[in-house]
């Protein structure tokens, strides 16, 4: 993966690692979607990411969140203007619940702010958030 775009999952990393909604949602296109348990969600302004990705730092605040760690897995250079990661998370939890390990691929655009998601599908953490119980 170039050093361009680990990159910015370094900054995706450090967002959620502050669990700051906001600064998560700055680095998504506008618009920008995500596909997620065969359910596809549009997002034509930024306002709304950043309402979801609030919500999530809470939930993942009140289940304990310690921090989250990112490996690439595969990527597709499309030019200069896009590039598809597939990248592996670990989610790291307080006491004695397990981490979390999933996968998510993200079709990025270069925008004038730099490398944005504009689609994020999330195909394998649903069934964690389903069997901690979480939303």
């Amino acid at each position: 993966m170039p050093r361009e775009i680990s990159a910015f999952f370094e900054s995706y990393r450090d967002a959620f690692n502050a669990l700051d909604g906001n600064a998560v949602a700055e680095l998504y296109s506008e618009p920008s979607g995500i596909a997620q348990d065969g359910v596809y969600t549009y997002w034509p302004e930024r306002k709304l990411v950043a309402q979801n990705m609030t919500a999530l730092c809470k939930m993942y605040r009140e289940k304990g969140f310690i921090r989250a760690a990112f490996e690439p897995r595969q990527a597709i250079d499309q030019g200069e203007k896009h590039f598809v990661a597939d990248v592996q998370w670990l989610i790291e939890w307080d006491g004695e619940q397990a981490p979390w390990t999933f996968r998510t691929t993200y079709n990025l655009v270069r925008t004038g702010k730099g490398w944005r998601i504009l689609l994020c599908t999330a195909y394998s953490e649903v069934s964690l958030h389903n069997a901690s119980g979480a939303a």
